[in-house]
């Protein structure tokens, strides 16, 4: 009896110890478990992998790649012929890598995010401003993606690359600081610029799957419901670091597809594609206690006041009143931060039925 009895503590001893070293992956996987949703800010999860997708760690060793796996700065993306493979950037952005093509982060900050494509094609579908730009390199090459758009780029066999812009602005890193707007591209190679007109009626497969993709996303923001999403922001809130985010917004887990949407701070936002992100945070009337360090992080929380295609750089707007929420709201926008130049007060929108659906209006009240 003595024995069985020290057997049974020594079980719960070691049932204790497993539960302490619950791992953060197990913890997510409890959250999809429960129905709520997983909150991420963090960059490198990976959203979707079909056919030959590896990575490759610094020891050189190869292993296949999956959806719900995650890139570290150190590690190369590889695509086989057939590999596609959609991998999140800072909250709202994507890169997407065609086949025979190979992708590392060089560095994960959500403010200075930086990336390499090493071989073949890669699109970028992001929301970026001046002080949130993305950075993207070759072997031989550097761009910045300075305005949200939609970007594709092709490497070169000499290690040059070439940058299209299908829709934003961007910038070559080389002796004249070239910038490429819509409908133009860039090709880098050998310290010389080439910048020349294409047809942006004229897609590939890259270019159709990007776009496929970036519309079902925008319909897993539609369907966040509303009990769960408000209860994982107040349990998240203070467990990880996304409060703290002076980003856009947040990457949102849905337990069903296990694929993340993007949940904007502000509202009225659409993608750089164009599809509307129907839900934002403030469609959960969360307490003014989580609200409110966001303004004093975030100077694009509600959509900021636009000028030449850029957030005003005064700094944060004020926080919005109760019966007012969320105080400021730019006309819809491709890309979040790009409008049109106007900001509506809240009262004008009666007046203004255009700049938020009556769902969404719904939704704040």
């Amino acid at each position: 009896m003595k024995k069985v009895l020290i057997s049974f503590l020594f079980a719960i001893g070691i049932g204790l110890v497993g539960i302490g070293s619950v791992s953060a992956q197990d913890n997510k996987k409890a959250s999809i478990a429960s129905g709520l949703y997983v909150i991420s800010a963090k960059a490198g999860a990976v959203n979707y992998s079909s056919g030959e997708v590896f990575i490759v760690d610094a020891a050189q060793k190869r292993q296949s790649l999956k959806k719900g796996d995650s890139i570290e700065v150190g590690e190369r993306v590889v695509t086989g012929r057939d590999g596609k493979v959609e991998i999140l950037l800072n909250p709202g952005s994507f890169v997407r890598l065609s086949g025979d093509s190979e992708f590392e982060f060089l560095t994960t900050s959500l403010d200075n995010l930086q990336v390499r494509v090493l071989r073949g094609s890669a699109m970028f579908e992001v929301i970026a401003e001046r002080d949130f730009k993305v950075t993207v390199a070759t072997r031989a090459s550097r761009f910045y993606l300075i305005n949200s758009g939609v970007y594709r780029v092709d490497t070169l066999s000499s290690g040059g690359g070439r940058l299209s812009v299908w829709k934003g602005k961007a910038q070559v890193v080389d002796a004249k600081a070239t910038v490429v707007k819509g409908g133009r591209s860039a090709m880098f190679e050998n310290m010389t610029t080439d910048v020349a007109k294409f047809d942006r009626d004229v897609k590939g497969e890259l270019e159709d799957w990007s776009k496929a993709r970036a519309k079902e996303i925008a319909k897993l923001n539609a369907g966040l419901q509303q009990r769960q999403m408000r209860g994982s922001l107040i349990n998240t809130y203070g467990q990880n670091s996304w409060q703290a985010n002076r980003g856009f917004g947040l990457w949102v887990l849905d337990p069903i597809s296990s694929s993340y949407c993007f949940l904007p701070f502000g509202y009225g936002w659409s993608s750089p594609y164009g599809f509307g992100y129907s839900r934002s945070i403030w469609s959960y009337q969360l307490p003014e206690v989580i609200t409110a360090p966001l303004y004093q992080n975030n100077p694009t929380i509600s959509g900021p006041n636009i000028t030449n295609n850029l957030p005003n750089a005064s700094g944060p707007m004020s926080p919005p009143s109760n019966t007012m929420q969320p105080g400021i709201v730019s006309r819809p926008v491709s890309g979040g931060p790009q409008g049109d130049g106007q900001s509506v007060p809240m009262m004008e929108r009666q007046q203004r039925p255009n700049i938020v659906d009556r769902k969404q209006d719904q939704d704040q009240r």
